[in-house]
C-alpha cells in the first residue's frame, strides 16, 4: 500500500480555457502521454451510503471514447482495481493507496461485494457499482517525486441502475485542473506559478468528481420526490454532537434503530427510504468583526447568509446543544477576494425522520468538514421552520431534543454547540 502524503487543490476552470492551461502547463512541467485518451472511473458504495466520508473504492479504464448515454459493462473486461482511504495526521492529509492493474471487472466486484468492514465502520450490505464518472484527463509532471498537475475536460457524470447498467446523469460545465503539491513543494516558486496561473484564468475551487456524481443522484431523487426538498424557511432548530473520525458507524446503526422501532414517537420517512449523501464547498469571510461568516454568490452579486439571534433552547432534557437561529439571505459589500477567507468541503449523509403521530419531519445528519489538512466530524438533527408560532417553535425544539438525547445517551456521544465558524477561529493560520 502506497503512503502519499501531499496538498490537493482542485480548480474548476472554463471549457474555452483550459486549451490555455495546457500549453502553459506543457512549457512549465513534463507531459504524459496516454494512447487512450478517456478516462472511465466506477465508484463502489450502496444505497445506504456505507463507504466512510475517507475512503474510496474505485475501477478505472482508459478507452477511446468516454461511456455511453446508457451503457452496460462487460464483467470479462480488464478494469484498475483502486482502494483509497485518507487520515488528518497533525493538520495534514496522508493518502494510502492500493492499486491492482489489469483485473476483470467480474473479480473486483467479487473482491468489493466481500468488504464487510472499512475502518471502524461495519458494512453490512453488498458494495456495488453505484456511480460513474468519464474524461479525457491531460497530466503534467514536474518529476517523479514532485508536483503534478492533472487537466479533465470533457466530464460525463453516470447513475447505475442494476446488472452493471448504467445512465448519463449530466455534463460539466467546466473543466477541472487538480494540483498535487508533496509537503516540501507547497512553498516553491512552481506552486506559486501554478496557482497564480490558475487565478489569472479565472479558475475556482471545485468538488471530487465521486462528490459530483452524489449531488446529482440527490438532484435526481429530489426532482422525483423520493428525497427531502427543504422547504421555504426562516428559523433552523438544530442539535449538535460531538463525534470522533472512527465512529462513523454510529450513523447507521441509529438508523437500524429508528427503522426498528427503538426510538419511541418516531419512524424513518416512509417517502425517502434512501441515505442521501452530498458535498458542497462553503466560503467564509473573515469580518473586521472577527468572526467567521458564510458568503454565498448568487448571479453577479455577493450575498451574505446570516444567522441572527443565535441562541441555546431550553431543552426538556437539559443536553444544552439545541440552537436557534434566524436566517436570512441578505446582500453584501464583502468581497471575498479582498478579506482573508477560508474554504470549508463539507460532506454529509442524512436520512429523514418523522413522528409516527403528529407533525415533524426531521434530518438525522452526519457530516465530515475539513479546512485544509484539519477534519471537524459531528452529527447534527435539524429541523427548519418558516415564521414559526411559539407552539410550533416549542413543539420542534422538543422532538430535535428528544431524538439527540436518545443518541448521546445510547450511544455514549457528546453534545456540542461549535459551529464551523468557531472552528474556523481555532485553526492556525
Amino acid at each position: 500500500m502506497k503512503n502519499q502524503t501531499r496538498a490537493e487543490i482542485r480548480y474548476y476552470l472554463s471549457p474555452q480555457k483550459a486549451p490555455i492551461v495546457r500549453k502553459t502547463l506543457a512549457h512549465l512541467m513534463n507531459r504524459n502521454i496516454f494512447p487512450k485518451p478517456y478516462n472511465q472511473t466506477l465508484y463502489f458504495n450502496n444505497s445506504l451510503h456505507e463507504v466512510p466520508f475517507t475512503y474510496s473504492i474505485r475501477a478505472r479504464r482508459y478507452e477511446n471514447r468516454p461511456l455511453r448515454t446508457k451503457f452496460h459493462l462487460d464483467p470479462k473486461e480488464k478494469w484498475i482495481f483502486e482502494f483509497k482511504t485518507t487520515k488528518s495526521v497533525n493538520g495534514r492529509f496522508i493518502r494510502y493507496k492500493r492499486r491492482a492493474e489489469e483485473l476483470p471487472l467480474k473479480e473486483i466486484l467479487e473482491r468489493v461485494g466481500r468488504i464487510r468492514r472499512l475502518g471502524e465502520t461495519s458494512i453490512p450490505h453488498k458494495l456495488v457499482p453505484h456511480s460513474a464518472a468519464s474524461y479525457t484527463r491531460s497530466h503534467f509532471l514536474e518529476n517523479s517525486r514532485g508536483i503534478r498537475v492533472t487537466v479533465d475536460e470533457d466530464l460525463r457524470f453516470y447513475q447505475f441502475n442494476e446488472n452493471l447498467t448504467g445512465k448519463m446523469l449530466d455534463k460539466s460545465d467546466h473543466a477541472v485542473v487538480e494540483l498535487k503539491i508533496p509537503p516540501n513543494r507547497t512553498s516553491s516558486e512552481l506552486a506559486t506559478e501554478l496557482q497564480h496561473i490558475l487565478h489569472k484564468e479565472d479558475a475556482y475551487q471545485g468538488l471530487s468528481k465521486k462528490a459530483t456524481t452524489f449531488n446529482l443522484i440527490a438532484d435526481r431523487l429530489r426532482d422525483l420526490g423520493k428525497a427531502y426538498e427543504p422547504p421555504r424557511h426562516d428559523t433552523e432548530i438544530e442539535a449538535k454532537i460531538s463525534l470522533d473520525s472512527d465512529d462513523e458507524d454510529v450513523f447507521h446503526e441509529i438508523r437500524k434503530d429508528i427503522s426498528s422501532g427503538e426510538l419511541d414517537g418516531f419512524r424513518l420517512s416512509p417517502g425517502y427510504g434512501d441515505v442521501m449523501e452530498t458535498g458542497k464547498l462553503h466560503q467564509y469571510v473573515l469580518t473586521p468583526q472577527n468572526d467567521y461568516v458564510r458568503v454565498e454568490p448568487k448571479t453577479q452579486s455577493q450575498f451574505i447568509q446570516v444567522r441572527e439571534n443565535l441562541e441555546i433552547a431550553r431543552d426538556p432534557y437539559n443536553l444544552g446543544n439545541v440552537i436557534k437561529r434566524h436566517e436570512q439571505v441578505r446582500p453584501t459589500r464583502l468581497n471575498p477576494t479582498m478579506m482573508p477567507s477560508r474554504v470549508l468541503q463539507r460532506k454529509r449523509k442524512y436520512f429523514m425522520v418523522e413522528k409516527t403521530h403528529g407533525r415533524g419531519e426531521y434530518a438525522v445528519v452526519i457530516d465530515r468538514t475539513t479546512h485544509k489538512g484539519h477534519e471537524l466530524y459531528q452529527m447534527e438533527i435539524d429541523d427548519v421552520l418558516n415564521s414559526p408560532s411559539f407552539s410550533t417553535e416549542a413543539r420542534s425544539i422538543s422532538d430535535v431534543a428528544t431524538i439527540a438525547n436518545y443518541v448521546v445517551d445510547e450511544y455514549s456521544m457528546t453534545p456540542t454547540t461549535l459551529t464551523k465558524g468557531e472552528w474556523l477561529m481555532s485553526l492556525p493560520n
